[in-house]
């Protein structure tokens, strides 16, 4: 009986140990992910550009002739450019070439080297040449002050104006009732005068740009003067030679009345900017 008793107590013993060791061996993995969130920064960067330290501008553009520098329908009327009473021509061309220099840092205040040549022609619109044509050359050149209003922008707005010296030339042929042709050569005047202009040039990346604007020319306000005219015989047929005559005279001078040559001119073109540089700053957050 006591040996049964010894083996219940051995197997009791082993269930025992059997179920410890089974519970030792059983275990509960637990998997943490951790998350990080990472927070976007937004940095504002901003370009600015320097003021040119030089501007080369060129255009070309239509004149349109004022005072006596018209006549009616732009075509050529006879009467009234032998009798002095205007130039005899309205409608033209006209090419300039400015180099700018700016006089402060913040560059609103320019010097301006201006050049110029302007044509006019009775007929290049109006074809009435019944009673003849006219035409013009006019090669000026001046210095100016422009004040611009927006110099370090990519549009820059301005206005300003110059002294003119033009020197101002033309030939014509006259009709007469008999159908005899007359020929004239005015000879090269010099005058004095001015100008007046507003624009805008847009900046199409850092050295480029495009310009548009439109001027107002006196260039015959000082200097004026009327002499009789000259005939050159050599020639065939007779030509007569003859001054801008643009001063009114005491006595009739043919060709010859008090005259201003005086137009408007709508102009586009492009723009070179030297010494440009580009900034970048940092906008601050708020």
């Amino acid at each position: 009986m006591k040996k049964h008793h010894g083996k219940i107590i051995v197997l009791v013993l082993m269930l025992i140990s059997s179920a410890y060791l089974q519970a030792q061996d059983t275990s509960i993995t637990i998997k943490v992910d951790t998350v990080k969130i990472q927070k976007t920064k937004i940095i504002t960067i901003v370009k600015v550009k320097t003021v040119p330290k030089f501007i080369l501008h060129f255009n070309a553009g239509l004149n349109t002739g004022a005072m006596e520098l018209t006549s009616q329908n732009g075509g050529f009327i006879k009467d009234n450019f032998v009798l002095g009473r205007s130039f005899g021509a309205r409608n033209g061309f006209g090419f300039s070439l400015i180099g700018k220099l700016p006089l402060n840092k913040k560059g609103n205040f320019w010097l301006d080297f201006i050049s110029g040549f302007d044509r006019f022609q009775s007929d290049i619109f109006a074809k009435n040449t019944e009673e003849g044509k006219v035409s013009y050359n006019s090669i000026s050149g001046g210095v100016g002050i422009e004040y611009n209003i927006t110099p370090a922008h990519n549009i820059k707005y301005y206005f300003g104006a110059n002294p003119l010296i033009s020197f101002i030339s033309g030939k014509s042929e006259i009709t007469n009732p008999d159908n005899n042709r007359v020929d004239i050569t005015i000879k090269s005047s010099m005058r004095i005068g001015y100008q007046v202009f507003f624009g805008f040039e847009s900046a199409v990346s850092k050295n480029f740009g495009l310009n548009l604007g439109i001027k107002f020319t006196h260039a015959n306000l000082l200097l004026k003067k009327s002499e009789t005219p000259q005939q050159d015989e050599s020639s065939d047929p007779p030509t007569s030679i003859v001054g801008l005559n643009d001063d009114a005279s005491p006595e009739p001078i043919e060709f010859a009345g008090w005259k201003q040559f005086a137009y408007f001119n709508l102009n586009f073109g492009f723009s070179y900017f030297f010494g440009v540089k580009e900034m970048k700053y940092k906008v601050p957050e708020r």
